[in-house]
C-alpha cells in the first residue's frame, strides 16, 4: 500500500472541497452539510444575521418587549430607536448561533489542556486505547473477535486515581458548557421563530 504522503492528502481535500462546491451549487448543501445539520445551520444563519443587521434597509417595527408593533409617521429618533432595537435583535440570535458552535462557543474548559496531557501522556506509554496493557489472553481474544476493549487513562497502573480525577473534572465542565449551549439553542429558536416572517430585507 502506497505511502499517504501530504501531497496526496492534500489533493484528496483539494477534490473534496470541489465535490461540496458542485453539489452546493447544484442543489444548495452538500454531503458534508447533511452529516452535520446543525453545524451547516448554526454556522450558514450566524454570518446571514450579521449581514442583514449591518446591511438591511429595513427593519421590523419591536416595542420595548420585543413583541412585533405597527405603526405610522415616525419621528427621525423613534425610527432610529426602533432600527436600533430589530439590529440589536438580529445580532442577538447571531451570537447565540455562535454559542451553539464549539468552536466559536465563549465557554471554554479549563481543564482542556490538561486532559489533552493526561492523553497523550497514556497513549506515549501504553500506545492506542492501551493495548500494551492487555494480557496475553485478553490480546489472544480481543484480535479473534475484532473487538478492543478501550484502556484510558484511568486504567493507568501508577496514575489511574489522578488521571481519573482530571477526566472527571473535564467531563463535568463539558456539561456544563453544553448546558450553556442548549440554553442558547432554545433562545435563539424562540427568537428566530418569533421573528421568522421578518427575516427579509
Amino acid at each position: 500500500m502506497a505511502e499517504m504522503t501530504q501531497e496526496r492528502w492534500n489533493e484528496i481535500f483539494r477534490k473534496e472541497k470541489e465535490l461540496y462546491a458542485k453539489q452546493r451549487a447544484e442543489q444548495g448543501f452538500c454531503d458534508r452539510d447533511v452529516w452535520h445539520i446543525a453545524h451547516w445551520f448554526y454556522s450558514t444563519i450566524s454570518p446571514m444575521l450579521k449581514q442583514l443587521a449591518e446591511k438591511g434597509i429595513s427593519y421590523a417595527e419591536l416595542d420595548e418587549k420585543g413583541n412585533r408593533t405597527f405603526s405610522d409617521n415616525h419621528t427621525k429618533e423613534e425610527s432610529a430607536v426602533l432600527a436600533k432595537r430589530w439590529k440589536d435583535t438580529l445580532l442577538r440570535m447571531a451570537f447565540l448561533a455562535d454559542e451553539m458552535d464549539d468552536d466559536k462557543c465563549s465557554m471554554n474548559n479549563p481543564y482542556e489542556e490538561e486532559w489533552q496531557r493526561v492523553h497523550k501522556t497514556f497513549e506515549d506509554e501504553y500506545g492506542l486505547m492501551g493495548k500494551k496493557l492487555r494480557t496475553e489472553e485478553e490480546a489472544k481474544r480481543e484480535e479473534e473477535v475484532g473487538l478492543y476493549r478501550w484502556r484510558g487513562p484511568e486504567d493507568d497502573p501508577a496514575h489511574g486515581k489522578e488521571y481519573k480525577k482530571i477526566m472527571d473534572k473535564y467531563s463535568a465542565y463539558n456539561h456544563k458548557i453544553s448546558r450553556y449551549q442548549n440554553k442558547c439553542k432554545n433562545e435563539f429558536f424562540r427568537l428566530f421563530s418569533k421573528h421568522f416572517w421578518d427575516l427579509w430585507n
